[in-house]
């Protein structure tokens, strides 16, 4: 049997995409992190006091940073559905319900990190497959695999013949959630051992070794840029106000659901995003350590006020309270609850809906002009 070391399970923080949750665990050994491998806290703006405000674990904390920064950097924080989802507002190229993470998209996240790698296609023989995940995890890879035609990601960790060892999502979610490949056990670690997995396999992606990251800060900028920029974003926000204006009691409860399913999406990628644009003194973390100029450190770091602040209309706070206006709260699991076809005829709450939006809106064209500057200034 062969196990990699420094292996994190997911999610660790309010993380709800398989694939970055399994991105950022298969990073942590591919770069070598360790318990040991010091934490830079934005928040603190000095290495780690182990202070216990983010739950301890310097790997936990290390697993939430990488998550921050590489959804980011493809994108998907700036949109308003995951890629998979079905949405009439991607802003991701060729996102939808068919969308398999594409090798475009993979191998910009790879520049980025710096690491080479290789996808196993479906259709590939059980033997090569099983070998090709042995020689990464001997080389002290892990190996994102991609079982049934769900979300859900599996981190491979190690192996004893073709029996897999790793992680997937569903040994740390809600025990309602039952994934499409039953695992024959989980260790006392939280490990899946898997046996029956080549009938269902879709694919994994390899890591093959380090290399000099090869994306710049200002690739990373026109990449959202572009996303920032899509038309979906205007057509959301024109059909958000046609749907408030038009509430009946035919279609509250309807309209109800559909905002909340708009506010969900972003008031968590957004704080990724926000997160990930702060202070740029690690030497790990952040968009900002990418560039010594202090003016476009500066520009960048508007970012972090537009969609996280206390006692400001930014987006992470402007959505909390649109659940607010819904009666949508932890109290509710985050679900509509029954009476909110009511609030959401009352004049007063309308009025409300389209005063929180609209600063989410102007937040997104607000950084969109941010990140132009930090581009045309040489980021």
């Amino acid at each position: 049997m062969k196990l990699i070391a420094n292996i994190v399970p997911f999610p660790t923080d309010a993380q709800s995409c398989p694939f970055f949750c399994a991105l950022a665990s298969a990073l942590l050994p591919a770069h070598e992190f360790t318990e040991d491998t010091p934490f830079y806290c934005a928040r603190k703006a000095s290495p780690c006091m182990e202070c216990g405000n983010c739950g301890g674990g310097n790997l936990k904390k290390h697993h939430a940073a990488l998550y921050h920064d590489y959804q980011t950097v493809s994108g998907v924080s700036f949109g308003w559905a995951w890629p998979e989802d079905s949405s009439e507002y991607h802003t991701i190229p060729g996102a939808g319900p068919n969308w398999r993470w594409p090798d475009e998209f993979v191998g910009f996240l790879m520049d980025f990190t710096g690491l080479a790698w290789r996808r196993l296609e479906k259709g590939e023989g059980k033997e090569e497959v099983a070998q090709a995940i042995a020689a990464s995890v001997d080389a002290g890879f892990p190996v994102l695999l991609k079982l049934g035609s769900g979300p859900d990601w599996h981190v491979v960790t190690g192996y004893d013949g073709e029996i897999l060892y790793g992680l997937d999502s569903h040994a740390h979610y809600d025990s309602s959630v039952r994934p499409q490949v039953r695992p024959d056990r989980y260790t006392e670690g939280g490990l899946f051992v898997l046996s029956e997995w080549y009938g269902a396999f879709e694919g994994a992606i390899l890591i093959e070794g380090r290399r000099k990251p090869s994306a710049t800060l200002s690739d990373v900028l026109r990449r959202v840029i572009a996303v920032l920029e899509h038309p979906a974003h205007a057509r959301l926000e024109t059909e958000l106000y046609r749907r408030i204006e038009r509430i009946n009691a035919d279609n509250a409860n309807e309209t109800a659901h559909w905002l909340n399913e708009i506010a969900g999406f972003p008031i968590e990628a957004r704080y990724h995003a926000a997160e990930a644009f702060t202070s740029g003194k690690s030497e790990t973390y952040g968009l900002l350590r990418m560039t010594g100029r202090d003016d476009v450190r500066s520009a960048l770091g508007r970012i972090f006020f537009s969609y996280i602040a206390d006692n400001r209309d930014e987006t992470h706070g402007a959505l909390w309270k649109v659940w607010a206006q819904l009666g949508v709260g932890p109290e509710t699991g985050y679900a509509v609850p029954q009476n909110a076809g009511e609030l959401v005829m009352r004049p007063e709450t309308q009025a409300e809906l389209r005063r929180l939006f609209a600063f989410v809106f102007k937040n997104d064209r607000d950084v969109l002009a941010t990140l132009k500057e930090a581009l045309a200034l040489g980021a």
